[in-house]
């Protein structure tokens, strides 16, 4: 080897050819610190509407006897302005074990080709207890979730688990982490529904530690809304001071790029008595025709940011309290005034169709 010689081309070129060599090597070693960050970090943000917030609308199959509208016509009408579509569309078991409660191929299609990622809820179907009673439940839901979302070709699990027990705060987060775990590396979006920290019993909101959950969620959805509630007393389902509380409190809880304010796009029917009892919803899509139909005045509110009419039917006073238009934009102000990822919508097909001339 000691009379080797480089051929000339390469003797004429060696110093480019390392430069270049070593150009290469470094662009690799970037890529992958990069895709070992990504893993870390999670997958890259959604791209923002032209609000420069995030625009994620829930979704719910046509139910016949509802009484309310699907969402799917909203959904096609309104495409171009969301980035996120989160369907209501599977439950998960006590024992771990996930049920497909209505998965529909043609919408995360329809989705899809639009770029508009699909990020379906996943309901706690066991109530209180759910599959947060040991680390082997918790281990088998994250896998079955993980399989669901590879099989059906979806972009994340976003979790709803309600009225978990204030004792569950501790199972919830390490759920999430290990969800968070299986989905990264598949860089794949992890969501969470929590409950206001604000004006709500610790039995409600107890089970959500915000910090612990945004460290392993892409985001966390406020569920700003049913202050008042079907059951309850009447009165404004998401009063502006209440739901304003609830923001500052969130940034302060966890980071503001990481948090999601959700719309009510509805209301509730009580009998007008003042005590409590059960009220069927009214979606905010209806509720002029339903003012109209009786003949009565719409009210707004300012100081509750919300909208109220009252009827007389059969001889009893019923008194409905709902969003509308003018509070979901003062809604929608509040999430970008506070600089927060985005806002959700609960849900399409529930909103008035004015609503939309605030999303660009």
């Amino acid at each position: 080897m000691e009379n080797f010689r480089w051929p000339a081309w390469i003797r004429e070129n060696r110093v480019v050819a390392m430069i270049s060599g070593g150009l290469i090597t470094l662009v690799l070693l970037i890529w992958a610190v990069s895709s070992f960050v990504a893993r870390l970090q999670g997958p890259a943000a959604m791209p923002k509407s032209r609000l420069g917030v995030e625009v994620i609308g829930f979704y719910q199959n046509n139910v016949k006897g509802s009484g309310t509208p699907g969402s799917r016509a909203s959904f096609d009408a309104h495409a171009r302005q969301l980035t996120q579509v989160s369907p209501l569309w599977y439950s998960v078991s006590p024992t771990g074990s996930v049920t497909d409660t209505g998965y529909d191929a043609s919408l995360v299609a329809a989705a899809h080709a639009r770029q508009i990622k699909v990020v379906p809820l996943f309901v706690n179907a066991g109530g209180r207890s759910n599959v947060l009673l040991s680390a082997t439940m918790r281990t088998r839901a994250a896998k079955n979730i993980e399989s669901v979302v590879r099989a059906d070709h979806l972009d994340g699990a976003s979790i709803d688990f309600e009225l978990l027990k204030p004792q569950s705060r501790t199972d919830l987060s390490l759920f999430i982490r290990d969800l968070f775990r299986n989905l990264k590396p598949l860089h794949k979006i992890v969501a969470v529904s929590v409950f206001p920290l604000k004006g709500l019993s610790t039995s409600v909101n107890g089970a959500y530690d915000y910090k612990a959950l945004a460290a392993h969620a892409d985001y966390l959805v406020i569920m700003a809304y049913d202050h008042h509630y079907s059951g309850g007393p009447p009165g404004p389902v998401a009063p502006y001071a209440w739901v304003k509380e609830n923001v500052v409190q969130a940034v302060h809880a966890a980071p503001k790029n990481r948090l999601v304010l959700a719309i009510g796009m509805y209301g509730y029917d009580w009998v007008n008595n003042g005590r409590a009892g059960a009220a069927p919803t009214v979606a905010d899509v209806t509720a002029k025709a339903m003012a109209k139909s009786y003949g009565v005045p719409i009210r707004y509110i300012a100081s509750e940011s919300q909208n109220t009419f009252t009827y007389t039917k059969n001889g009893t006073s019923h008194v409905v309290w709902f969003m509308g238009d003018r509070s979901a934009k003062a809604r929608l102000a509040l999430a970008r005034q506070y600089h927060l990822r985005g806002i959700a919508l609960w849900r399409l097909g529930m909103e008035d169709p004015g609503f939309w001339k605030n999303v660009p």
